[in-house]
């Protein structure tokens, strides 16, 4: 039950941004956004670094797409306030969901709570 709930806003995360290039007909990049979360059930540190990088990536393409619709919205004197507010949460929440993802420990390290050397505490 842990695991499912680490792994929803994940998977939420990449349905909407599959839907967001579905609508703009990039069908390669739906497929890569529904990929995505399926590297979840690989248990390796590189799978769940991609997984993080792929929602940095889509939290990014959230800005951007935030940046072009208010500049279209701004040119013709249209609000787009609203816009901001929705796009940038789906932004932030999808970066956030990258918290999300369990990175296991690299080979012969043990899982450790402790701040690594040069951490300040």
């Amino acid at each position: 039950m842990k695991s499912f709930l680490r792994a929803l806003p994940v998977v939420l995360s990449a349905l909407v941004l599959a839907a967001h290039f579905f609508r703009s007909r990039q069908l390669p990049l739906v497929a890569l956004s529904l990929a995505v979360p399926l590297l979840l059930f690989v248990r390796e540190r590189w799978s769940a670094r991609v997984v993080q990088a792929g929602l940095v990536l889509g939290a990014l393409e959230w800005v951007r797409t935030l940046a072009y619709f208010a500049g279209q919205r701004m040119e013709v004197g249209r609000p787009w306030g609203r816009l901001a507010v929705i796009l940038g949460v789906v932004a932030t929440l999808t970066a956030l969901s990258a918290l999300a993802v369990r990175v296991p420990p690299a080979r012969g390290e043990k899982p450790s709570l402790e701040p690594g050397p040069g951490a300040a505490g």
